[in-house]
């Protein structure tokens, strides 16, 4: 073999070398947009999530007195059958934040035609990526259309999240300036005066959970976001207090 073939054939080797590298860095950004696509696809994609527990409401002719309208917190408390006589319908799904309520608000909530839906926001909302003029105007549009349908609005504070859950990172790992409380402390002051102002009832939990150092104790987390069994039951005597002083406000519709 001549040294100049050699070489030809070395330099077709380095072509077809970088034409497949070209190829796997392709391949491996477009699988991992795919992936993100696919992951907030998947956030929209779950306005029929209840339709079997839905259409069991509906066909029993009972309403429910309650609907929570929420992310993974409301999932992983299940509230039905744990508020002492008030009818509930839980309707959490992992990973959402308003913007998807929204999408669902007809089937879950309305349709359903409760006394009144408490609508919780979880720590999620707070994470970047999120749009927060949004969440707030979702928030407005999802109470309005609760109120146009007799259903009365009740607000929820998030949850506080623990110590460890506060720190937010961006794409580029650094690391940012304000923490995911710090970031819900003000929707949650948001909440309360637009309780007040408008009549809604209000289900402050971050007030009756949050420490002195304003996070979610050790002992009612199970991680750095969500409760423990034993926060599960903090967050049941909050609801359940808190549901009975409203439901029992004159002019109420009742199912009875």
């Amino acid at each position: 073999m001549s040294l100049k073939f050699a070489i030809v054939v070395l330099v077709l080797l380095a072509l077809l070398a970088a034409v497949g590298w070209k190829a796997w860095v392709y391949r491996t950004t477009a699988l991992h947009a795919m992936a993100k696509v696919e992951a907030i696809s998947e956030r929209f994609t779950h306005i029929g999530w209840f339709e079997d527990e839905n259409r069991r409401w509906l066909e029993s002719g009972e309403r429910p007195d309650v609907v929570f309208m929420g992310a993974s917190i409301t999932k992983g408390w299940s509230p039905e059958g744990k508020l002492g006589d008030i009818k509930v319908a839980a309707r959490g799904v992992p990973g959402q934040w308003p913007t998807h309520y929204l999408l669902r608000l007809r089937p879950d909530v309305l349709e359903l035609q409760p006394r009144a839906a408490v609508v919780k926001a979880c720590a999620i909302t707070f994470r970047p990526g999120v749009d927060e003029k949004g969440t707030y105007e979702v928030m407005l549009e999802i109470v309005d259309r609760m109120e146009k349908h007799g259903i009365l609005p009740v607000l929820a504070t998030c949850v506080p999240v623990r110590e460890d859950g506060n720190v937010i990172y961006h794409s580029d790992g650094s690391k940012s300036a304000s923490g995911t409380n710090d970031r819900l402390l003000p929707f949650n002051d948001w909440l309360r005066g637009l309780a007040a102002e408008r009549g809604y009832g209000l289900i402050d939990f971050h007030a009756e959970m949050a420490g002195a150092d304003g996070f979610l104790p050790p002992e009612l987390a199970r991680d750095d976001i969500h409760p423990s069994p034993a926060g599960y039951e903090r967050m049941t005597e909050i609801a359940r207090a808190a549901l009975e002083e409203i439901l029992a406000t004159e002019g109420l519709p009742t199912h009875e």
